[in-house]
Parts: structure tokens; C-alpha cells; sequence
């Protein structure tokens, strides 16, 4: 349906099914994609900027050095989804499932994932600067050499996360549930200073 190095712009694909397509250097810019289901479909450097995917269905999906810029996916599905080496910067994902879901590499800095449960995923080597994950359940997560430098922790659950080897610089501990969370020695200073301490 969508043939290769093809340009889309300001077009409303919620009718349209992309159960099953396999995507390959395509540009979608500004377009709607509500509530489409995209249950199984396979993009490779594929581009979507400013797109709408709210209420939408990603169960299996696989995405390989494809970027979603600023893309809306309130509501979404994304069970168990894959995103390899993905640019997902800007996007928001307020009220989307993310069980099963597998990140490899990839940069989602500035991501909106509120109060999102992320559950046992493994964050490790993605960068994920200035994103926000107030509220998120990150129990269980794992987060080595993931780039976290000025995200938003408060109020998040990170129960049993490992954080070890991760970048935290400008990140806030206050108000965050730690018990049994795995830290370095200068992240666990960082805590200290966050809680008010004086470290010397």
C-alpha cells in the first residue's frame, strides 16, 4: 500500500488498516492514525512526525531504526512491541500499555510516559534525557548506562529497579519509592543530596 522513499503529508489514515504491512522508508508528517490497528506491522527507517495515534494498536509491531517525532499515542496498545535503535523524542504515551514491550538502543529523550506502568522493562544503553516519568510504576526496571540526565522521577514506584552504571545528573529523588533499588556509590550520593543531606 505504502510504497518506499513515498512522502505523506496532513493526510487522515484512520479508516486505513496497517495489520500486517511491512513499511520501508516512508515519511509520514502531520497525518492521523486514530485508532487504526497496526497489529503486527514491520517499519524500517520510517519516518513519523507530528503524528496522531491515539487509541491505536501496536500489539507484535517491530520497528528498526525508524523515528515517531512528537507523535501522540494516548491510549495506546503497544503490547509486547518492539522498537530497535528508534528515535522516539517528544512523543507522548499518557494512558498507553507497555507490557511485554522490548527497547534496544534507541533515543526517547523528552518522551511523556506519566504515571505509565513500565513494569520489568530493561531501559539499558537508551537515552533518555529530560523525560518524563512522574508517577510511572518502574518496578523491576533495569537501567544500565541508560542516559536519564535531568528526567522526572517524582512520585515514581521503582521498587527492585537497578539503576547501577546509569546517568542521573540533575535528576530528583525526592518523593521517589526506592526500597530494595540497586545504586552505585554516586548515585546513591545523589539520593543522599536529593533527601536533604549534606554529603562531604
Amino acid at each position: 500500500m505504502f510504497q518506499p522513499h513515498t512522502q505523506y503529508r496532513d493526510e487522515d489514515f484512520r479508516d486505513v488498516t496497517l495489520r500486517d504491512e511491512v513499511l520501508s522508508h516512508v515519511t509520514f508528517e502531520n497525518c492521523r492514525f486514530t485508532y487504526v490497528d497496526a497489529t503486527e506491522l514491520q517499519t524500517e527507517c520510517c519516518q513519523f512526525i507530528n503524528c496522531d495515534f491515539t487509541d491505536s494498536k501496536w500489539n507484535a509491531s517491530r520497528h528498526v531504526g525508524s523515528s515517531f517525532l512528537n507523535c501522540q499515542f494516548h491510549g495506546a496498545n503497544l503490547f509486547t512491541s518492539e522498537f530497535e535503535q528508534c528515535k522516539m523524542t517528544g512523543s507522548s504515551f499518557e494512558e498507553s500499555q507497555f507490557e511485554g514491550v522490548r527497547v534496544t538502543e534507541g533515543d526517547w529523550s523528552f518522551v511523556n510516559l506519566r504515571h505509565v506502568s513500565l513494569k520489568k522493562m530493561d531501559w539499558s544503553h537508551v537515552r533518555l534525557v529530560e523525560a518524563d516519568l512522574y508517577g510511572s510504576d518502574l518496578t523491576e526496571t533495569v537501567w544500565q548506562q541508560t542516559d536519564l540526565t535531568r528526567a522526572t522521577l517524582q512520585h515514581a514506584v521503582c521498587r527492585g529497579a537497578d539503576f547501577r552504571g546509569a546517568l542521573v545528573d540533575g535528576v530528583d529523588f525526592s518523593n521517589v519509592t526506592l526500597q530494595q533499588t540497586k545504586l552505585d556509590a554516586m548515585q546513591a550520593i545523589q539520593v543522599a543530596r536529593s533527601l536533604g543531606a549534606i554529603v562531604e
